[in-house]
């Protein structure tokens, strides 16, 4: 067995996502971003390296019990390297999907400065349940310059390999 970490992001749960807790089975769609700051994300982001191997939506890699769909362009390699954060994707097209058991949810918050994320700010926060709405502040509070969002879950994600 293979624990990954996933991000579930705020607006996905939030518009069509179940809620979960620690100990439950789940089933997603999961896809690797690979533009996930390395620096924000370094203990987190995954790398999976596998065949890629045609399935009903189109070409996806297996690697350790997860299966992401393959986005480039081209021949496909005999074997596929692609590094970056997990997500949970509810509203892409059809790919096989990754079924593991909750081990752990930390709520995900980021300071933002204006618009713009500010790095090294992020914050985890363990619970026992995932939350359906997520704590959006619109500005900063009075006297400070940073505002904080909850963007999310960061979910430690059990599979069979």
């Amino acid at each position: 067995m293979t624990v990954w970490n996933v991000m579930y992001e705020d607006w996905q749960l939030e518009c069509c996502g179940d809620r979960f807790a620690v100990g439950d089975e789940v089933t997603w769609q999961l896809l690797v971003d690979a533009t996930a700051s390395k620096r924000e994300w370094a203990a987190e982001l995954a790398v999976i390296e596998g065949p890629v191997e045609s399935a009903g939506g189109g070409p996806v890699v297996s690697s350790g019990g997860v299966t992401v769909p393959w986005t480039g362009t081209g021949a496909w390699p005999p074997r596929l390297h692609l590094k970056g954060l997990l997500k949970v994707e509810r509203h892409g097209g059809k790919w096989p999907r990754t079924t593991g058991v909750v081990r752990g949810i930390q709520v995900v918050s980021q300071g933002y400065r204006e618009e713009n994320l500010v790095p090294g700010e992020r914050r985890l926060r363990p619970v026992d349940r995932c939350p359906k709405r997520f704590a959006h502040v619109g500005r900063a509070a009075a006297g400070e310059k940073l505002r904080r969002e909850e963007t999310g879950v960061l979910v430690a994600l059990e599979v069979v390999e």
